[in-house]
């Protein structure tokens, strides 16, 4: 279950004029994917493959994107993040923005990053990837935003407005049934998520 997706004037209204300055940097700026692990390093550890973006990194890699007319990475994303949005905030270094504005539209932006496949999706359709200049990296970017949000403490667990009497339960706490219970929770709904490990 996804949320409802917003416009970008709707989820990113007081986006000043300033921030429009350091995009559109894709003639001057490779595509730099983060570093890749070692084989031997990866043989004793069951770590990520790619190591993360560091701050300057992120923010110089978010500065390519073109901010299109028709943002095909959107388009083309299942759920319609809002990437171009969260891009900019993340170049102009206002991450904590770019978190809110990434988990808008996806209740697991932090998985999304990871096991989404880009190469077919947002990334894929990239205006600049079309012309030669590689994709932005978007995949990468949305992991390192949401990691930092983690790391910095601005998940939050929803907060309804309205605490409703009805009760829901939910079987499985995978993705779907995750996913399910913070929209219900978020409409106030009592939700208890049953699972056979005690733990997820």
């Amino acid at each position: 279950m996804t949320k409802k997706t917003k416009t970008a004037n709707e989820a990113a209204p007081n986006i000043p004029a300033a921030d429009w300055k350091g995009m559109l940097q894709f003639t001057d700026t490779e595509q730099h994917m983060p570093d890749k692990r070692t084989a031997d390093e990866r043989r004793v550890d069951f770590d990520e493959i790619y190591r993360e973006y560091e701050t300057p990194r992120a923010a110089e890699q978010s500065s390519r994107c073109s901010q299109c007319g028709v943002p095909f990475c959107q388009v083309h994303c299942p759920l319609h993040n809002n990437i171009p949005d969260w891009l900019m905030m993340t170049a102009a270094g206002r991450l904590e923005e770019a978190y809110e504005l990434s988990s808008a539209t996806s209740n697991m932006p932090e998985i999304c990053g990871r096991i989404c496949p880009q190469d077919r999706l947002c990334e894929g359709n990239c205006v600049i990837e079309q012309s030669g200049h590689g994709a932005v990296t978007i995949g990468s970017i949305e992991k390192y935003i949401t990691d930092t949000a983690w790391e910095k403490g601005w998940v939050k667990p929803a907060n309804p407005s309205v605490e409703r009497k009805e009760s829901v339960g939910i079987i499985g706490a995978g993705p779907a049934g995750m996913s399910a219970a913070e929209e219900l929770r978020r409409k106030g709904y009592q939700v208890h998520v049953y699972d056979r490990y005690d733990r997820v």
